[in-house]
């Protein structure tokens, strides 16, 4: 399995999904629309940026669980592969990256990206596909004395069934649309963020913290009970922290959730402890092995 194809999978459920020192694929959504008598459903398309290159853990960390290798292993897969990737590209000629679509490098030396135009990552269309409206034949009037009760009544019946038809269909898809539009405003504020802080499920490493000695003249009684968290990751889907939390539980660790933090993630923790030494115990143990945690004080 290719890294496009992960990315693909990744899609579904995140935004933006970074290749570190590669680039971003990012999702665009667009609205329900008629053209030329044609309904098209809502659809989220993608984009790729170039810039956005720093590694957010998300690709690395979903290729480590879902393959079962250390995140260090991870990252130099998806290295390798991309590395490979560029060596290929030479100007005009475009490589296809399935299942996403071709990329090529262009005579000015970027890189250029053609999404698959089939695909539709919007869950909320899923099933739904462009349908065109299908014109009212009229019949030609002919002489009347021809004409009968038995030969007019069905040709009647049938066009008020159909024309009730193309009505509700109409009516289904307006306030069908409408109901999307109004979502997606409610969101669209969430979905930006998202992709210009590049955290859907980041992890963030702030180091060992610096150590203060205080000098009192008397003890200090602190009745609130202080935890020393190491923090595996932060997660915006509650889906992804329940999926890396029984993870870290099946590799032996007393994994849990901290408290939601103030931009609304999902932490996951390799465990609480009651000491500051025991926590930076663990971390060195854990960074050993090639993986990433940091300290959270909980009081």
């Amino acid at each position: 399995m290719t890294i496009f194809k992960e990315i693909y999978d990744l899609l579904y459920n995140n935004d933006c999904v970074i290749v570190p020192e590669f680039g971003a694929f990012v999702l665009k959504s667009h609205s329900a629309y008629i053209k030329d008598d044609t309904f098209y459903p809502p659809r989220k398309v993608i984009s790729f940026n170039a810039m956005l290159d720093e590694n957010d853990g998300l690709l690395v960390k979903h290729i480590s669980t879902s393959r079962n290798i250390s995140y260090k292993k991870a990252l130099k897969t998806i290295n390798d592969e991309t590395q490979s990737l560029k060596n290929e590209l030479s100007a005009d000629k475009k490589i296809k990256i399935d299942p996403l679509g071709y990329i090529e490098l262009s005579s000015e030396g970027n890189l250029v990206f053609y999404p698959k135009e089939s695909i539709n990552f919007e869950s909320n269309s899923f099933g739904l596909t462009s349908f065109s409206k299908q014109p009212i034949l009229k019949s030609v009037k002919k002489d009347a004395s021809f004409k009968t009760a038995s030969t007019t009544t069905p040709v009647l019946r049938y066009a008020a069934i159909f024309i009730a038809l193309i009505g509700f269909s109409y009516f289904g898809y307006f306030n069908y649309s409408n109901y999307l539009d109004n979502e997606r405003i409610k969101n669209i504020a969430i979905a930006q963020d998202q992709i210009l802080q590049n955290v859907q499920a980041a992890t963030f490493n702030i180091g060992e913290l610096p150590t203060i000695n205080l000098k009192v003249t008397a003890p200090i009684e602190n009745t609130n009970k202080i935890y020393f968290s190491v923090i595996a990751g932060s997660f915006r889907s509650k889906v992804n922290a329940e999926k890396h939390l029984n993870h870290l539980i099946s590799k032996g660790f007393k994994a849990s959730y901290t408290a939601i933090n103030p931009r609304g993630l999902f932490r996951v923790a390799y465990a609480r402890l009651d000491s500051r030494k025991k926590a930076y115990s663990l971390i060195a143990e854990i960074k050993e092995n090639g993986e990433d945690a940091w300290l959270l004080i909980e009081d």
